[in-house]
């Protein structure tokens, strides 16, 4: 059998070789490894800020299409009162148009009427002025 001894005493260069390893490696493992963290946590806190200014992005993108709508609102606004005012104009010119219309209806009318009553008084007129024979008695 083996002894204790020679196992520990076989292991003993490996264990050497592996410290040796260990401590020439481990002050560069231990140097990325805080790299690492130190990157990682710079990462987050890049992450974080462009998230924080996609979400102001995104309102400002908002207040813009507010403002558009803002806008947009008062130039129809403005065109429903243009509108408005045109046809309160026409409507009015139309009023007046109706008015007139309805005094030269009446004006010919009365006219017409003026004219027939003058034909008739002329045949009334040369009715009586026609010659009648006279009655025997």
């Amino acid at each position: 059998m083996v002894g204790e001894d020679d196992v520990s005493s076989n292991n003993a260069p490996i264990n050497n070789l592996a410290r040796a390893l260990l401590e020439n490696h481990e002050p560069k493992f231990v140097a990325a490894e805080d790299s690492l963290q130190d990157l990682t946590a710079k990462q987050d806190m890049l992450m974080g800020q462009v998230f924080r200014q996609t979400d102001r992005l995104s309102e400002a993108i908002k207040h813009t299409q507010v403002y558009e709508m803002v806008t947009q609102t008062k130039i129809y606004q403005n065109k429903l009162l243009s509108l408005q005012k045109e046809m309160a104009d026409l409507s009015e010119r139309s009023q007046k148009i109706k008015k007139r219309a309805l005094k030269l209806q009446q004006s010919k009318q009365h006219e017409a009427l003026l004219r027939e009553q003058a034909k008739d008084r002329e045949l009334e007129r040369e009715k009586q002025l026609i010659a009648r024979p006279a009655k025997r008695n």
